[in-house]
């Protein structure tokens, strides 16, 4: 094959890998990644601290080398002045996140720098505004020696030869910028309710790995911009009896084209005796609209269960791809564990959804 054609089909393979990793990774265990959900949540527990960390992996009995994704983040907070027992407060955290498509190991890794305020509204319902901006250093890499060329096969027994491909440097880093804005309110004693819209990748960065001084042809283009993601989320938690208790929860995303909507339920059980033990279970559903067409359907069902220990949330979820199953016969599955530790309680006003 010609030199210039083998390097616009490199190329080209390139630009495939960027729109398949051009959507952020999404997580089942949606609000247990709270600097990764939205900016406003960085110190919105309970408590003095908190420290969350989470892992996902995803299609492993459907690839040879599953894709794994794992945040921990660790957010404080302080108090702003006003109201004694409800004080405003300001939050500060520290988030790192890691994505791996293990086939060909690409890699993502990011570090984040969160900072919020969030005021109090109004006392008596403990209705709260928060805002959140975030700040992120995010690196991309890509292993050459997992990906095979036409003119690296012997013609005997494989892909053993050298290849003659000119590649582009396998690893580039950017700057981003997050915000979020998040709302909370308890009302009648029993019903409390949560809202919030974030925006990520507010700078849109270039994650193509060609350099314009890398390409022979003019006409190509060495662009793949990042799309901002937008998320909405909500969530309705009815305190049912003083053992029972449920949320629903509903988190929509947009990215560029690609549309996703998940929708889940939890019922946490508690002993009156026993306060510092519980445990929850639910089960969820996700919608995509991946074509942008704004023709939805199922994706997956999905399902956590978890237990509270003293200041200990674990908690696991599983998760199915019903559309694959159905067109392809293969079963697309994710796993995700999740651990969080909260310390230092200072009051009982929890803003971010606690379970």
């Amino acid at each position: 094959m010609h030199k210039h054609v083998l390097q616009s089909f490199v190329f080209f393979l390139l630009c495939v890998f960027n729109p398949l990793k051009g959507q952020d990774a999404h997580f089942t265990q949606f609000y247990n990644v709270p600097a990764f959900a939205n900016p406003a949540f960085v110190g919105t527990s309970n408590s003095n601290y908190r420290v969350s960390t989470i892992y996902r992996d995803q299609w492993r009995t459907a690839l040879e080398k599953a894709i794994s994704t794992f945040a921990v983040s660790g957010d404080l907070k302080f108090d702003a002045g006003g109201d004694a027992r409800q004080p405003d407060f300001f939050g500060a955290g520290i988030m790192f996140f890691s994505d791996k498509l293990g086939a060909i190991n690409y890699n993502t890794n990011q570090i984040a720098i969160s900072g919020s305020y969030t005021k109090l509204l109004d006392k008596k319902t403990f209705q709260y505004i928060g805002i959140g901006i975030q700040t992120a250093i995010q690196q991309k890499s890509i292993n050459y020696n997992d990906i095979t060329f036409g003119d690296q096969f012997n013609a005997v027994d494989g892909y053993t030869l050298p290849t003659g491909e000119e590649l582009p440097a396998n690893n580039l880093g950017f700057f981003d910028i997050n915000m979020g804005v998040n709302y909370s309110g308890f009302f009648y004693e029993r019903h409390r309710i949560n809202l919030g819209i974030s925006a990520f990748h507010l700078l849109s960065p270039n994650i193509s790995f060609y350099d314009r001084d890398e390409i022979l042809s003019r006409t190509i283009s060495v662009e793949s911009k990042l799309p901002t993601r937008f998320t909405m989320h909500g969530s309705y938690q009815n305190k049912i009896s003083n053992s029972l208790e449920s949320e629903t929860r509903l988190v929509y995303n947009k990215q560029g084209k690609t549309q996703e909507a998940n929708l889940s339920t939890l019922l946490h059980f508690t002993n009156p005796d026993l306060r510092s033990k519980s445990f929850f279970v639910g089960p969820g559903i996700r919608f995509t609209d991946r074509g942008g067409s704004s023709k939805w359907g199922v994706e997956s069902l999905n399902a956590t269960a978890g237990f509270v220990v003293n200041k200990f949330v674990l908690s696991f979820s599983y998760e199915n791809s019903i559309n694959n199953i159905i067109n392809t016969g293969r079963n697309f599955n994710a796993f995700e564990v999740s651990l969080l530790l909260f310390g230092d309680y200072t009051n009982d006003t929890d803003i971010c959804p606690k379970f």
